[in-house]
Formats: structure tokens, C-alpha cells, sequence
């Protein structure tokens, strides 16, 4: 993999701001993650959002038997957040990550 991985969702949130964190890891045959990269994304307007988020470039082999894997959070101790105590996200169609190969 090499560029940057595009990640786009169709999300309802349950409030009108809120804040979500992609993360893409390289998982192996037990179950280990290592993360390959993350961004977040807030939007401030309520209803279905479509997120186009372009997470940062990166240079990583995944190794044969390895698998990629696209976690979705609200919280990270990174980043401030715009999420309302106990706001729910829904997450629905079309999704997907574009991964760039070499």
C-alpha cells in the first residue's frame, strides 16, 4: 500500500454535531492489529452525512495472510470531539476504502 487510503461512509447520526475517528489496521492471523493510519472527521450539521475522508499517506506491506481492517470510533484521546454524552451513529450504504496498491 502506498498513498493514501480514502475511506467513504454513509453515517445517521443521532445528533446534529458529532465527531468520528477511521482507523485502518493490518491484522494478522491471530487477531493483532498495528495501526497504519487514522483521521478524524466532525461534521456540525445533523441529518445522513456522506464522508469522502482521506486518511494520511502511508507506505505499508501487508504481508501475505494479513488483512486490512477499518475500525470506526467516536472517542480518541488525541482529538476533541463534538459528540453529545450517548449520541449513536448508524452506519449504512454504500461504504467502502479505496486502497492505494503500488
Amino acid at each position: 500500500m502506498r498513498g493514501s487510503p480514502r475511506v467513504h461512509l454513509t453515517v445517521t447520526p443521532a445528533a446534529a454535531t458529532g465527531t468520528l475517528v477511521a482507523y485502518l489496521y493490518d491484522v494478522d492471523l491471530l487477531g493483532t492489529g498495528r495501526l497504519v493510519t487514522h483521521a478524524p472527521y466532525t461534521w456540525l450539521s445533523g441529518g445522513r452525512q456522506v464522508l469522502d475522508l482521506a486518511l494520511p499517506a502511508t507506505a505499508w506491506n501487508v504481508p501475505a495472510g494479513h488483512r486490512l481492517a477499518l475500525v470506526l470510533d467516536t472517542e480518541d484521546p488525541l482529538y476533541f470531539d463534538a459528540n453529545p454524552y450517548g449520541a449513536s451513529i448508524s452506519v449504512s450504504g454504500p461504504s467502502w476504502v479505496d486502497v492505494p496498491l503500488r
